[in-house]
């Protein structure tokens, strides 16, 4: 089931309903499934594929690793052509851009006639070692410099898809003043309040993906990357919660005074009122990691540049459904994500 919870008639994709798969309705299933039998990434065997090192924009040295799938029609003659417009992919909390959602989205673009940029945040995926400072929900000045850099070297025509910590970032970098640097975007399972976010994943009904994503984290910071005294490292590894995590390491080291003041700065939330592009954000109703109360308690019908989708099932970026023939794999989000912005494409 869909509810369309913000000026839904101005919206097409309500007749796009999610139904879970069946035997995988519960929000665990749904979150997991992606996780455990991912798509295959064909994006460097079936497309061509070319990474980019892309300096940041502050004084730290650090580089974001880029991944740059090019239209079809410039690669192969007399393939699917190039629409005129790029579509840049940011991964969750320690996801990349090889993540199963950043793949089918990926694929799904090109085959529509897309250019595809896939960010690896800082010390991700392939990106990893190429930075001395952390990702956080809300570093806008790297998703500025990607934009940039299409924008000086691919296109000026630019959608951009985020999700979950990176659908926070979305929103926030176009709630902030350069909202002028792309057409459109989606973002997906976001945490729209940092701070109800932690609280939630820090209760015992977040014990499972807490665990989860503290051991990756720790791992790194274990791992001597961030160049930090031998006393942080061992703070950090008594971190028992996202909270102290983000208190002994995130918000120190992306420069706040306080984890309190990280999530309050960095919370997407407190910028939706002045997104002024088209948006589209979509959210399951049982998600196990992002606390859905959050999103019940705000007024959409606010905010006319942003349509939503909250769905009743779909985990955490999971929106498995039963396979059709126009969707063989059951992957529901890369449809909607490209629907949407396919109904935003100007004439080229």
């Amino acid at each position: 089931m869909v509810s369309w919870t913000s000026s839904p008639t101005k919206s097409t994709l309500a007749n796009t309903p999610f139904i879970p798969r069946k035997f995988l309705e519960g929000k665990h299933l749904q979150t997991v499934y992606n996780v455990l039998f991912p798509p295959d990434n064909t994006l460097e065997e079936d497309f061509y594929c070319e990474g980019i090192l892309l300096p940041t924009k502050d004084a730290t040295g650090d580089h974001l690793w880029l991944e740059h799938n090019p239209p079809i029609s410039q690669i192969k003659k007399n393939s699917i052509p190039w629409n005129g417009y790029y579509l840049v992919l940011i991964h969750g909390m320690e996801g990349s851009s090889e993540s199963h959602y950043m793949v089918s989205v990926g694929r799904e673009a090109l085959l529509r006639g897309y250019g595809v940029i896939r960010v690896n945040l800082r010390n991700c995926g392939k990106g990893l070692n190429l930075a001395r400072t952390p990702y956080n929900a809300g570093q806008s000045e790297d998703l500025e410099q990607v934009l940039d850099y299409i924008r000086k070297k691919l296109t000026l025509n630019i959608f951009v898809s985020g999700f979950s910590l990176s659908a926070n970032l979305v929103l926030k970098y176009f709630g902030e003043k350069r909202r002028n640097k792309a057409s459109a975007f989606t973002a997906t399972s976001p945490p729209l309040d940092l701070k109800r976010s932690c609280d939630f994943i820090d209760s015992k009904a977040g014990l499972f993906y807490r665990t989860h994503f503290l051991n990756t984290m720790k791992e790194k910071v274990q791992s001597g990357i961030y160049q930090i005294s031998e006393s942080m490292i061992e703070r950090v590894m008594r971190a028992r919660t996202f909270f102290d995590f983000d208190e002994f390491f995130t918000a120190p080291l992306s420069g706040y005074k306080n984890v309190l003041e990280y999530y309050h700065t960095c919370s997407s939330i407190y910028y939706l009122s002045n997104i002024k592009i088209p948006g589209l954000i979509i959210h399951a109703n049982d998600d196990p990691v992002v606390p859905s109360h959050v999103w019940r308690e705000i007024n959409w019908n606010a905010f006319p540049a942003i349509e939503t989708v909250l769905t009743e099932q779909g985990g955490h970026v999971g929106f498995i459904s039963d396979p059709s023939p126009d969707n063989p794999e059951g992957r529901w989000l890369p449809k909607i994500i490209m629907d949407f912005f396919d109904k935003k494409l100007k004439v080229y």
